[in-house]
């Protein structure tokens, strides 16, 4: 057998170094911003920009700066990397990120079933995630599918878009804000976002997975006082590694109890 590495194809020529081909990849609908994907010298990036009404107008100049000292001050195999913010001559000012080849958790799901390990990967990369952020002060605020990216080749979590985002750190544009299905019941009503209200979004998350397992864990994180729900991401994690979490597993244990008792007295 012929033992020389080489293409099994004509290999594409691409686009040679020094140039620049792009192409928008999304418009936010009702939001500020545009996506578009850069192909430089043969390496996809992506370029996060504002929609040409907002290009120079301070309150969204700010926003997306903002998004980018966020997402610049953190590394996290599970989150988007960040890597500049300057002018471009034909989109204003842009954050340059990673390109992630992937679709949005909503995509994915509707891509059909799969098995639950799939699923628990993915729950638990996002948690991994989370964790990272809120050890680093920071709040994602607009936790959803579709700012969730699940790889093609692999599977691998990828948070994006932090352009609601806030951290401890950050001294402007503090104001309440998400998306409403997602957002927890404190923070609609224009209260303080929190770790919990983080934990919130997730619950709502994980509500869209087809799997039995994390029942319990979801009505823990959706409840409507924040105080009834888990403190931290860690117990969260604590709580998907237990096959049944304690109150289900003491429950059913009760329910065994109750059928062997009943079977006995039937005899």
């Amino acid at each position: 057998m012929e033992n020389t590495s080489g293409f099994f194809e004509s290999p594409a020529e691409g686009v040679p170094a020094g140039t620049s081909a792009r192409e928008m990849v999304s418009s936010s609908g009702p939001g500020y911003s545009e996506i578009w994907r850069v192909d430089r010298g043969g390496r996809f990036r992506v370029l996060k920009c504002l929609k040409p009404q907002f290009r120079g107008d301070p309150l969204y100049e700010r926003l997306l700066l903002k998004e980018f000292n966020i997402g610049y001050s953190l590394n996290h195999e599970n989150i988007c990397e960040y890597y500049s913010f300057g002018a471009d001559p034909d989109l204003g000012n842009c954050i340059e990120m990673e390109w992630v080849d992937g679709r949005t958790l909503e995509e994915f799901l509707a891509e059909g079933k799969r098995e639950r390990s799939v699923y628990d990967k993915v729950v638990g990369e996002i948690c991994s995630a989370l964790s990272y952020m809120h050890a680093k002060q920071v709040l994602h605020r607009d936790l959803k599918p579709t700012n969730i990216l699940v790889t093609y080749n692999g599977d691998n979590v990828k948070l994006i878009d932090f352009g609601l985002s806030d951290a401890d750190s950050s001294s402007v544009l503090k104001t309440p804000a998400g998306t409403a299905m997602f957002t927890a019941l404190e923070v609609r009503s224009g209260g303080k976002a929190s770790v919990r209200s983080d934990l919130y979004s997730l619950g709502v998350v994980m509500s869209l997975l087809p799997v039995r397992k994390y029942s319990p864990i979801v009505r823990k994180l959706l409840s409507v006082k924040p105080e009834g729900r888990y403190s931290s991401i860690a117990e969260v994690q604590k709580a998907l590694k237990s096959d049944m979490p304690a109150v289900a597993g003491i429950v059913f244990i009760l329910f065994m109890v109750a059928m062997v008792l009943a079977q006995l007295l039937g005899r």
